[in-house]
């Protein structure tokens, strides 16, 4: 049985003022540095073999605090950079949505997003290509054993979309995936997977 731990990094300027950030390469803040040293003293005692990371700098930050705290050198994969939003990068997640309460402004709103998006964002197609190749380096050196990976909530969806489908909770487009939770998937010899917990941030101070 391999065990892969899913950690996303902690908050950053953009994520606390709920900015899309893509592939921007920024720093966590004070809040994110105070998640990503609780969860990992929470995950120091998780026997694992192999850190992965994103290059992105919010995630190299998270896998130095993982590997302090269980002597392992993290190892970067590029298949593991968060998507690139193009010109939707910079934009508030919820851009419109005080008009958003109108049927025809949503659809208006949400056609304008979507065609930012297909002509300046990466495709969609080439992202989950790249994020499954490292997904798929991954499971390839981990042999039986345990393996964290620090990375980014589309990230995480491309990986729990290929094995659970989009089966969202109501009302969502994606798999909800806080600041420096916790998922964790099981992927048995035949390569089935079986989803043992998602978005757990039971280990961060502001949920308990």
């Amino acid at each position: 049985m391999k065990t892969v731990i899913l950690v996303r990094h902690g908050s950053t300027e953009a994520v606390d003022r709920q900015i899309i950030q893509g592939k921007a390469d920024k720093p966590l803040n004070q809040n994110g540095l105070r998640q990503i040293a609780e969860t990992a003293e929470y995950l120091k005692t998780v026997p694992a073999r192999h850190l992965y990371y994103s290059p992105l700098k919010r995630c190299l930050q998270g896998a130095q605090a993982i590997a302090a705290n269980i002597n392992l050198d993290p190892f970067p994969l590029a298949g593991l950079k968060e998507r690139d939003f193009g010109l939707l990068e910079g934009r508030p997640y919820e851009e419109g949505m005080d008009l958003m309460r109108y049927p025809a402004v949503r659809f208006i709103i949400r056609c304008y997003r979507d065609l930012l998006r297909s002509i300046s964002a990466e495709p969609l197609a080439d992202f989950n290509t790249r994020v499954m190749a490292a997904w798929q380096q991954i499971l390839d050196e981990n042999h039986n054993e345990i393996s964290i990976v620090v990375s980014h909530s589309f990230v995480f969806n491309a990986i729990l979309i290929n094995y659970f489908g989009k089966n969202f909770p109501k009302g969502m487009r994606h798999y909800p995936i806080r600041p420096c939770s916790i998922s964790e998937i099981e992927i048995d010899d035949n390569g089935q997977a079986r989803l043992v917990r998602m978005d757990d941030v039971a280990h961060l101070s502001e949920y308990k």
